[in-house]
């Protein structure tokens, strides 16, 4: 019988992203009062992220939006959520995966989520090991040219 490892950073994030979706969907249907304030961060290059190409550059790791007055065209499905937000005077579409949110903020209640991050930074280290060995492959010793005795 395979032994299963419990994953509970992977459950807890699952849960609060969730607990986000929820938020979402009711504020989406103006369920929430107007005096709930919402701070959203994620990662600008996640897979399936969608913003305006002046965003990607001034904002290359991470952008974080405010939903509160002024927002239009809320939708949330289960793997993302878009919204038209001003800038500039300007309205910008933006479709946010849920996969891409680090942090979530409602200064209202003083609610605050940080998801965590452990998929980036296993991905930074499998790279930085696949450095190290590509490093301890190419080093070369003076054993390699000695003659050997028989």
């Amino acid at each position: 019988m395979e032994k299963i490892y419990i994953d509970y950073g992977k459950r807890i994030n699952k849960a609060i992203l969730n607990v986000i979706k929820e938020i979402l969907r009711d504020l989406s249907k103006s369920k929430i009062s107007s005096h709930h304030c919402f701070y959203i961060t994620f990662r600008t290059k996640s897979k399936g992220v969608s913003i305006p190409d002046k965003f990607l550059n001034e904002y290359p790791k991470e952008m974080t939006i405010v939903l509160q007055n002024q927002y239009w065209n809320l939708a949330v499905d289960e793997k993302k959520f878009s919204v038209t937000l001003l800038f500039n005077k300007v309205k910008e579409n933006l479709e946010i995966p849920f996969d891409s949110v680090i942090k979530f903020y409602d200064p209202f209640v003083k609610f605050s989520i940080q998801l965590d991050l452990r998929k980036e930074k296993s991905r930074a280290k499998k790279i930085t090991n696949k450095k190290n060995k590509n490093v301890k492959e190419k080093i070369v010793t003076l054993a390699d040219f000695r003659k050997k005795n028989d």
